[in-house]
């Protein structure tokens, strides 16, 4: 199953979408949540410390091959888990696409 969440802000599609998440891992679903908001707060909905979110590195650019007219993974699934995700205490997996650098970018 694939789910997208999307809303004007303030509409609770953070919570909703931690919510969701957690619920069906405790339920034994693989979850696979990726934050692309500019201000990224998902991984607090789903209990992962700050400090783990900051050590996280981002999504890099280079990640699509949008070159033969679509959009190609330049490494698998798992490789990109392996090396840009951090697991939650409920047993989600997160990736997030960018971190604010400085103040007024998110």
């Amino acid at each position: 199953m694939k789910l997208a969440v999307a809303g004007k802000g303030g509409s609770g599609k953070t919570s909703i979408s931690g919510t969701m998440a957690r619920l069906l891992a405790r339920d034994g679903r693989r979850v696979l949540a990726i934050d692309g908001d500019s201000n990224p707060n998902l991984a607090l909905t789903l209990g992962i410390p700050h400090d783990r979110l900051t050590a996280m590195p981002t999504l890099p650019r280079d990640l699509l091959d949008r070159s033969g007219g679509g959009a190609v993974l330049t490494k698998t699934l798992d490789e990109i888990r392996a090396s840009h995700s951090v697991e939650g205490p409920d047993g989600v997996t997160l990736l997030v696409m960018a971190h604010p650098q400085h103040a007024g970018t998110g």
